[in-house]
């Protein structure tokens, strides 16, 4: 995840497996916006640092950060990864989210992406890199968002592709 303003920037040029990405500015963001296609058509939104969220081929969530936690979808279900260290190794505990949990962090994933949407056809953001060039992911984002009917449901598991 970027941890600078060269960190974006080198989003938008070594970030070579999201094959279709634009960065941009909209009013309620205190930092840039990427939006991010794999081949597959996996998206993926990075809100500065803070929040990023990652959806499979399927459309669902499949992980993410929030809040400074790091999120993953497990049979349907929100995990939290923590990371843990001693002298000798780095563990990385899961815990499960209660279900009152896990419908909040859906709430705010449902807010956020409304709230960028809304500023998207209400053209108040402005594209500040793309690429392909010809690339229109703010369009493709708001019909990804429609086809969802702005509701995000969670994967079964944390892979790009969605199991079949």
């Amino acid at each position: 995840m970027a941890r600078s303003e060269e960190d974006r920037e080198d989003l938008m040029r070594e970030a070579t497996a999201m094959v279709r990405r634009g960065e941009y500015v909209a009013p309620q963001e205190v930092e840039a916006v990427t939006i991010g296609y794999r081949s597959s058509g996996a998206l993926s939104i990075f809100f500065g640092q803070d929040p990023v969220y990652q959806f499979n081929d399927a459309g669902q969530f499949r992980r993410g950060y929030i809040d400074g936690e790091l999120l993953k979808a497990e049979s349907g279900r929100l995990v939290r990864m923590r990371r843990e260290r001693d002298d000798q190794k780095t563990t990385l505990v899961s815990t499960s989210m209660s279900d009152v949990d896990q419908a909040e962090v859906i709430v705010k994933i449902e807010w956020r992406l409304s709230e960028f949407a809304e500023s998207i056809e209400e053209g108040e953001t402005t594209c500040t890199a793309i690429i392909p060039e010809d690339a229109d992911v703010a369009a493709e984002f708001l019909v990804w968002w429609r086809e969802r009917q702005m509701s995000i449901d969670v994967a079964a598991a944390p892979n790009v592709v969605a199991p079949s």
